[in-house]
């Protein structure tokens, strides 16, 4: 909030033109990033469709503020999302995400992914998820749900927030 202010303040005085305004309050990935991001919807929800995906996407934008420069942060933090474990913990060496990235890009879902990645990153999501910052499977109870809320129920996932 500070930084688009003070982008729009300096474009009130005539310091910054306009394309500078519209730039700090948007950010496009880089094609790494938004492939890594799409890899982590499609190995996370691939099985459930697009619906399922736009889930994983809003705990993604839930967990990053609706920052979209945070987005590719949140999905790289070690242990964030089970399918990416490997890469994010430095057990796929100078690898990476690449694997991740291969596996993911051959899912007939990537292409739903990718278009979901983008409008993540736009901030035109529906927060499906009623604000949810984690989910899991529904058969499955993990510690940290103790101090968790369901917010909704989508395919074969449970979504929770932290209780207020």
């Amino acid at each position: 909030m500070y930084y688009r202010l003070t982008v729009f303040l300096s474009f009130l005085l005539g310091v910054c033109s306009l394309p500078a305004v519209a730039e700090a309050v948007s950010h496009k990935p880089d094609p790494w990033e938004r492939q890594v991001v799409a890899a982590c919807l499609v190995l996370e929800a691939a099985s459930e469709g697009p619906l399922g995906m736009t889930a994983v996407a809003n705990v993604i934008e839930n967990r990053a503020k609706k920052n979209p420069r945070a987005v590719y942060q949140v999905v790289k933090r070690p242990y964030a999302f089970s399918s990416m474990n490997t890469a994010t913990t430095g057990k796929t060496g100078r690898r990476g995400f690449a694997d991740h990235v291969r596996r993911a890009s051959r899912d007939p879902e990537w292409k739903n992914a990718l278009k979901i990645v983008d409008r993540l990153y736009d901030g035109t999501l529906t927060d499906l998820t009623g604000g949810a910052t984690h989910f899991s499977l529904k058969g499955e109870y993990v510690g940290w749900m103790k101090d968790m809320r369901v917010t909704a129920v989508i395919g074969a996932h449970r979504f929770y927030a932290e209780r207020s």
